[in-house]
This record gives C-alpha cells, sequence and structure tokens, in this order.
C-alpha cells in the first residue's frame, strides 16, 4: 500500500488531470458527468484524507466520521466506474438536496421572518429548479451505504466496519454509557486511520486502473 505522502500526491495529481480535461471541455461547450462526478468525489477524498492524516490529538469521532466518509467515497467511486451512466444520476441528487434544504427552511417561516431573506430563499429554488429542467437533471434518491456495498462487492466490508463507526458518528449507547478508556483507545484509533489510508489508496488505484484502460 502507498504511504500516506504517496497518497496525497496521488490524489492531487489525479486532481488536476481532472481539472485539465474539465477545462478543455468548457472550451467546447460539452459536458461529461462522469469527470464532474469523479472530481466531486476525488476533492472531498483529498479533504478528509488529510484531515485524518494531518491533525495531531483529533477526537476519535473525527476519526471515526472521516474513515466512515472515505469508505463511502470508495463505494461511490466504484459505483460510478462500474456503470458510468450512474454519474448523472449523482449529479442530479445534488440539486434535489439543495431544494429540500431550502424547502425545509421555509417551511420554519414565521410571520417576523425577514422577506428579504424569505424571497433569497424563492429566487434560489427557482434557479435550481430552472437549472434542473435545461439540463434534463432527473432528481435521485440518495444511495444508502448498505446498496452501494452490495453493487460493488464491498458487502462483507461493510459489516465488519460501518456499524463500528456509525457507533461514533452517532449518540450511541457505546459511547453514552462507556468508559473512555472503552471506546477512545489505540486500537480503535488504529483501525480508523488504516482503513481511511485503506480506502483513500484503493480510489486512487481504482481511478488509475480505469484511466489506463
Amino acid at each position: 500500500m502507498n504511504s500516506k505522502n504517496e497518497i496525497n500526491n496521488e490524489l492531487n495529481k489525479i486532481i488536476l488531470g481532472i481539472e485539465e480535461e474539465i477545462s478543455s471541455l468548457i472550451k467546447k461547450n460539452e459536458t461529461d458527468y462522469f469527470l464532474f462526478a469523479l472530481r466531486g468525489l476525488v476533492r472531498y477524498t483529498s479533504t478528509l484524507f488529510k484531515r485524518l492524516t494531518t491533525e495531531q490529538n483529533i477526537p476519535i469521532e473525527y476519526l471515526a466520521f472521516s474513515a466512515r466518509s472515505l469508505f463511502e467515497c470508495y463505494l461511490l467511486v466504484e459505483f460510478i466506474i462500474k456503470d458510468p451512466s450512474k454519474a448523472k444520476d449523482f449529479i442530479s441528487q445534488k440539486p434535489k438536496e439543495e431544494l429540500e434544504i431550502n424547502k425545509g427552511f421555509l417551511s420554519l417561516k414565521t410571520e417576523n421572518a425577514s422577506e428579504t431573506a424569505i424571497k433569497m430563499i424563492h429566487d434560489r429554488i427557482d434557479y435550481i429548479e430552472k437549472l434542473t429542467k435545461d439540463y434534463v437533471l432527473t432528481p435521485t434518491r440518495h444511495w444508502s451505504v448498505s446498496h452501494l456495498a452490495l453493487e460493488t462487492n464491498n458487502k462483507l466490508e461493510y459489516d465488519a466496519f460501518f456499524k463500528l463507526y456509525s457507533k461514533y458518528v452517532h449518540p450511541s449507547s457505546w459511547i453514552m454509557n462507556s468508559h473512555e478508556y472503552e471506546h477512545n483507545n489505540p486500537v480503535f484509533r488504529n483501525i480508523f486511520l488504516s482503513q481511511g489510508q485503506i480506502n483513500a489508496n484503493r480510489i486512487v488505484k481504482s481511478i488509475k486502473k480505469y484511466k489506463n484502460k
């Protein structure tokens, strides 16, 4: 497996390569949803991996969150590489999620709410809905991690680690009713660090393999 520095360098190279490809497409007024999806995934992978490996004395909950998210990023990369047509579905989730957020804000509107703020939210909703229509983006539901694991043949790893991650990401009884040494110890910290590194490395290898086909 590549070292932490090697993984960071490889991720940066992949990001630069994708950015160059996208810049070329923009000049030709062309769209490639696969590249857009991959760019978002690799950028976030790079951010997560840097947090995981460079922060000193990071709380174990942060380690668990980063490791969990890197596993999900790996599953998404595998899922989209397996079927590039899913990339547009993935991109389409973004406007759907933003509409849900903004409409949620509007549901909390009170008589004293700022009309300027309300108008800004309505304007943003109108813009997103127009963009969705112009680019024929079909709103799709967020893919569950269990679904992604099944589709990418990673069910065994999902069963082994995902419940562990979730114990730290959510306010679980495991966290709240344990002694500090039970849930915050070198064994679990090393599991999160090693799994995060493994999945970041997998993402690099998957993308390089796809690009070299």
